[in-house]
């Protein structure tokens, strides 16, 4: 039996990695450890594609390699498998004899070659046609799997199983985050989380090309600053409410100024909104949301949205942006060096695309797909 201090090991390495995902090959080399193996691998297996994705310790990079693009697909133990549950243990001698075991392709091929002799699997999940399980496997010179490491295993698993449910989590959140942060780059309005301290946390793309106009404000040593003495006083002021800096009940909490531009150009438009963080035992601060509205842009939809949506070509899409920005068709027509006709046609073949009747109607329609 493991005694506590080794559970606990295990434990805090597996929730860890959970987290962490870089930080499985450490503990899947404790359960190793535990449990006398050559090596131990997680496994993450489309079970339509069957493409596969894999964590190891006592593996190394070409051997993962090749037992993705060769040995996968004629690994016995899964192809002998006729019902994947999660919780469940298996040894290998459940599943297929093992005399049938050693005489694959797949154990003298790629098993007996690395001194890979007994297996014994853990199912964690299996949800969507998406399979999660641990293989442990040990060397010819132990003892085979049995009953007592089954039951040795039992301690470990509904922790396994919710460490896998952590990672599917996470990787769905990170999923959805990525694709906020495309949206969010996209967007002409500049975009900034700043931490208690001041120091930016995040800028999107808008937010980094106003800084590097150096008009208004900077981006420095993660620092967000103003160049407006007056300015900055103000907006110091709002990230403090945000952030819940200010004393008192009714102290701000964030707020909306105007921002002075060297250039001599509209003033930017500035919003300060706190972001709400529960609490937590990670010690999360909280944070101001910064907006930066130039009112000189107009947002524009990417040309790949209205290829994809409405099937518009590249002159259409030329012709489409100028009208965006307020001209009229001869004046498109000046700046992209073509005749105001082929312009007007541009216009009506985008009418019927779009199931539009008038410029204003089409304008309109294209701005609202701005932030897509």
């Amino acid at each position: 039996m493991m005694d506590a201090a080794e559970v606990s090991g295990i434990l805090d390495a597996v929730y860890e990695s959970a987290v962490f995902p870089d930080r499985w090959p450490q503990a899947l080399e404790r359960l190793g450890q535990a449990f006398d193996c050559r090596c131990v691998a997680l496994i993450e297996r489309n079970l339509r594609t069957l493409e596969a994705r894999v964590e190891t310790s006592g593996v190394d990079a070409s051997s993962q390699r090749e037992f993705l693009d060769v040995w996968s697909a004629r690994d016995l133990v899964r192809l002998r498998t006729r019902e994947w549950r999660p919780g469940a243990i298996d040894i290998d001698q459940q599943i297929v004899p093992k005399s049938e075991l050693l005489a694959s392709d797949y154990y003298n091929g790629f098993m007996k070659p690395r001194d890979m002799h007994t297996v014994m699997r853990l199912t964690l999940a299996h949800r969507n046609r998406f399979l999660t399980i641990i293989s442990l496997v040990r060397p010819r010179s132990a003892d085979e799997f049995d009953a007592a490491a089954i039951e040795r295993c039992r301690v470990l698993m509904p922790h396994l199983e919710r460490a896998a449910h952590i990672r599917f989590q996470a990787q769905d959140a990170g999923a959805m985050l990525g694709g906020l942060s495309d949206v969010v780059d996209r967007s002409v309005t500049a975009m900034l989380l700043l931490q208690r301290d001041g120091r930016v946390k995040f800028a999107n793309r808008a937010a980094r090309a106003m800084a590097a106009s150096t008009d208004a404000f900077l981006l420095r040593s993660d620092q967000f600053e103003i160049l407006d003495r007056n300015d900055d006083a103000a907006f110091q002021r709002l990230v403090a409410g945000a952030v819940g800096a200010l004393q008192g009940f009714d102290a701000p909490r964030g707020g909306v100024m105007r921002l002075a531009r060297r250039s001599g150009k509209g003033r930017y438009t500035v919003t300060v909104a706190p972001v709400k963080r529960e609490a937590s035992w990670i010690g999360h601060e909280p944070m101001a949301l910064v907006l930066v509205a130039d009112p000189d842009v107009t947002p524009i939809p990417p040309k790949e949205v209205l290829a994809q949506l409405f099937g518009f070509t590249a002159a259409e899409t030329r012709v489409a942006e100028r009208l965006m920005m307020g001209d009229s068709p001869e004046q498109a027509a000046a700046f992209l060096h073509v005749k105001t006709a082929t312009a007007r046609w541009h216009l009506a073949s985008m009418y019927r695309k779009t199931g539009t009747n008038r410029q204003a109607e089409l304008v309109r329609l294209l701005l609202s797909l701005a932030m897509m």
